[in-house]
């Protein structure tokens, strides 16, 4: 077929090609660009590590992700991370944390039912100066996680109730917003007695 055949009007010769083939590249990196810049930058950064899905640095003493491989945890390690918080309900880290010289902390989180208490448990972990960096996780690192760093975004760093869960829902976590409830116990949070709570001594481990 002849591009510049008359009996084929749409048709598109060579040169024409290169140039819709550019518009196409710079409209992508023009998106690209747009993404990363409107994503407002006290929000937590995406990192790409081997092992470590979903890893994102809440601050140079906090990570947050999905459920890390063994490969992972030795990476972790090596990133100066001293505690592994835990958040899932049934299965434990130990056999990927192996050998690896990682703190261990286990708080079985159940999505549907969340409790303050947890909360607290987990912020106490977070906020120890001795413990830190600390790496959070559940499976995904988006819902129980999420809800962890919500809180402690709004106890410990001051945000909003509302800046929190615009975080938690749209910061790129994969929150599954069949978890709407998490979003009401992040609403209903006694922020007051969680901070009475973490100024106590914390019980022994």
């Amino acid at each position: 077929m002849n591009p510049r055949n008359p009996r084929y009007p749409c048709s598109i010769n060579h040169p024409m090609k290169h140039l819709y083939f550019c518009i196409i590249i710079m409209l992508f990196c023009v998106s690209t660009i747009w993404a990363a810049e409107s994503r407002p930058a006290k929000w937590a950064t995406p990192l790409h590590e081997k092992g470590l899905p979903n890893l994102h640095r809440v601050s140079d003493m906090l990570y947050r992700g999905g459920q890390p491989t063994a490969e992972g945890m030795k990476r972790l390690h090596e990133m100066g991370i001293k505690t592994i918080v835990d958040l899932r309900t049934f299965h434990s880290d130990r056999d990927e944390i192996g050998d690896t010289p990682l703190d261990y902390i286990h708080i079985r989180m159940f999505a549907l039912l969340p409790n303050q208490g947890e909360i607290i448990e987990a912020l106490r972990v977070i906020t120890d100066a001795d413990r830190a960096p600390v790496f959070v996780h559940c499976l995904h690192g988006a819902d129980r996680t999420g809800t962890v760093m919500a809180a402690y975004r709004i106890v410990v760093e001051g945000w909003t109730k509302e800046e929190a869960l615009d975080e938690m829902a749209n910061g790129g976590f994969g929150y599954h917003a069949i978890f709407g409830n998490l979003k009401t116990f992040i609403r209903e949070l006694n922020v007051e007695q969680i901070k009475k709570a973490l100024q106590e001594k914390s019980p022994a481990n």
